[in-house]
């Protein structure tokens, strides 16, 4: 009985005293939502949207994001009656840590497209991840 005791009390132990390599890492995954069209008419193009994520996306998150090319359909709840709009949509996904300096830059992107291309908002969520590599 001593001997599976000091068994059961080495493995506890060992599990809670040394760090887990294998345990995967903690991370957010931010999906940013950037619609293309325009106020004005037309849409962002492939040419100003490239520019975009060079200028201010690599800049902020040069370690790696994803684009993934959508199609959304949104309205504007603040106005009675408002149509429903669809449009071509750009997924921008970054996994990062949850830090202040990256939520930082995440609301820089964000301000700077609506100004750029004259958007009301780019939709934004934030989900915890794990990354098991």
């Amino acid at each position: 009985m001593r001997r599976f005791s000091f068994i059961v009390w080495f493995l506890a132990a060992f599990v809670f005293a040394v760090p887990s390599f294998a345990q995967p890492h903690e991370a957010v995954q931010t999906s940013l939502y950037f619609g293309l069209a325009l106020e004005s008419g037309g849409e962002v193009g492939d040419e100003e949207w490239t520019a975009f994520l060079a200028e201010e996306v690599t800049p902020r998150f040069p370690d790696g994001f994803t684009v993934v090319d959508a199609f959304g359909q949104w309205r504007d709840s603040s106005v009675a009656g408002a149509p429903v709009i669809h449009e071509r949509t750009k997924l921008l996904l970054i996994v990062h840590p949850g830090t202040a300096e990256t939520e930082r830059a995440i609301a820089e992107i964000k301000s700077i497209y609506k100004r750029r291309f004259d958007q009301k908002s780019v939709f934004h969520t934030d989900v915890p991840v794990r990354i098991v590599e």
